[in-house]
């Protein structure tokens, strides 16, 4: 974890303990949970093993799917295109928990400032992106036609 929890009133090392009891009780894959215990460990970030969002596979980021509501504006930027490509490559994703909670996070940021800070780190160009990603699933599915509307008018309080 990025930042403690200091409403807990944990002594450092009772954090520690916290922190990898989460992790044991966690889905995580192999690689991933042995990371997390070092990162944590040696007080530093987890690595990333994927530098690449295109290389990201779908079970990955459905294993994961929870984060993507704590995802700083970075991590949104760096797993969006690997949640677009993954709907590119397979519609069902639109069906998957990784979709469904990346969307859910674009969809509750409906104030300018929930907005701004989610998308802070995309240019202009890669929000123009987003919109057309955006539109092309409205087209797919007329469920979704809806909530994508939602999502493209948190965009607009961007003024883009």
């Amino acid at each position: 974890f990025d930042k403690r929890r200091t409403d807990l009133n944990l002594t450092e090392e009772e954090w520690v303990k916290q922190e990898l009891f989460l992790l044991e009780t966690g889905n995580w894959f192999r690689e991933d949970f042995k990371e997390a215990v070092n990162a944590i460990k040696e007080k530093r970030k987890m690595n990333n093993r994927y530098s690449n969002p295109f290389e990201i596979p779908v079970s990955y980021l459905d294993n994961y799917h929870t984060g993507f509501g704590f995802l700083e504006p970075q991590g949104f930027l760096f797993y969006t295109p690997a949640i677009m490509s993954s709907v590119l490559k397979d519609t069902e994703v639109l069906s998957s928990p990784s979709f469904l909670s990346w969307f859910y996070r674009l969809r509750w940021s409906n104030t300018f400032e929930a907005i701004s800070k989610l998308l802070n780190c995309f240019t202009k160009a890669q929000i123009e992106v987003l919109k057309d990603f955006l539109l092309f699933i409205s087209n797919l599915s007329l469920e979704m036609k809806e909530r994508v509307g939602e999502c493209l008018n948190n965009i607009s309080l961007l003024g883009f």
